[in-house]
């Protein structure tokens, strides 16, 4: 287990594309935290510069903005950019959509201080409402490749895996780890976070789920890295990234279930889209995500302008 006493501060790391509505009053409750030592990285992969947040960067000194123009598009690349150039030792993702009062910050610190944990998931809300679910918080169904969310849930607990929009990680781990794999930028970028969580748990590392370091999330309909209606794409890419959970983390015997799983998803937005494409793109997008599952996960080197006077 990770020495409990010996991390120096927080990195807040929010990726954002194409959000300039709600990324402002996101980095705004994010610089009312009150915690003594935290910095804000924010990784801006939108077409055009944040005026107003770069703004509120120019401003800032305690916690210092770093805003970042992103030469890349990909959620898991904003995400390794974030950490690869964090200055504290934990690492905290948000999403650019959310809201939060001011101790989301030191309930994720104290929780790794408190019970030594390598990652912490944090409580959301969603603005939409959530849907009840009595699954354990954070758990992962072996036999479907299937992730349990829950964080609306209020009682702590160790769990195998985050919400994406909102945990923490020791940066030695990520490091450790290799990262995010940009691999799983395809699409919608799904599982990024459940792939980096089975791999901790394969590496002997624990995640931690802290309800009290809550934030709501407002699921805004612009930007983001969403695929919609598009459901040749968005099943190629939700296959593709499925597939590399299947055949890197599943046992032999569970994948024949995950894989049928997968296929009759497949088959359902076919019958949605009234046509086979979904369901074609689904095996073409199975096919190339069990090449890149026996590959090691990409991190690759990435451009972005620090902007000071941009």
């Amino acid at each position: 287990m990770p020495e409990k006493n010996s991390l120096g501060g927080v990195s807040v790391v929010i990726p954002t594309i194409n959000r300039a509505a709600v990324l402002a009053d996101t980095v705004r409750d994010m610089l009312k935290q009150q915690f003594d030592d935290y910095e804000i990285l924010i990784v801006d992969q939108s077409d055009e510069i944040n005026e107003e947040v770069l703004s509120l960067a120019k401003q800032s000194t305690q916690p210092r903005i770093r805003y970042f123009k992103a030469n890349f598009k990909g959620l898991p690349q904003a995400r390794n950019f974030g950490w690869r150039h964090a200055a504290k030792d934990v690492v905290l993702y948000i999403d650019d959509d959310i809201r939060t009062g001011s101790g989301l910050v030191r309930s994720h610190f104290d929780s790794h201080i408190k019970t030594g944990a390598d990652m912490v998931a944090g409580g959301i809300d969603e603005a939409a409402g959530d849907k009840p679910c009595q699954l354990p918080t954070g758990s992962f169904n072996w036999w479907t490749a299937t992730a349990t969310r829950n964080f609306s849930a209020t009682t702590s607990g160790w769990c195998l895996h985050a919400p994406g929009g909102n945990f923490s990680i020791r940066r030695s781990v990520l490091d450790a780890v290799g990262g995010i794999d940009e691999v799983l930028s395809i699409g919608a970028a799904l599982y990024e976070e459940s792939e980096l969580a089975l791999r901790l748990y394969k590496a002997g590392k624990r995640t931690w789920f802290e309800p009290s370091a809550r934030l709501l999330h407002l699921a805004a309909p612009m930007g983001g890295c969403r695929v919609t209606k598009d459901w040749p794409k968005y099943m190629f890419g939700l296959a593709h990234n499925r597939s590399i959970l299947i055949f890197r983390h599943l046992k032999p015997w569970h994948r024949p279930t995950a894989l049928l799983r997968l296929l009759m998803l497949g088959l359902s937005y076919s019958r949605l889209d009234q046509s086979p494409r979904p369901l074609l793109a689904t095996l073409r997008g199975l096919t190339a995500g069990r090449r890149a599952a026996a590959m090691l996960p990409l991190n690759a080197e990435l451009d972005a302008i620090e902007c000071t006077s941009c």
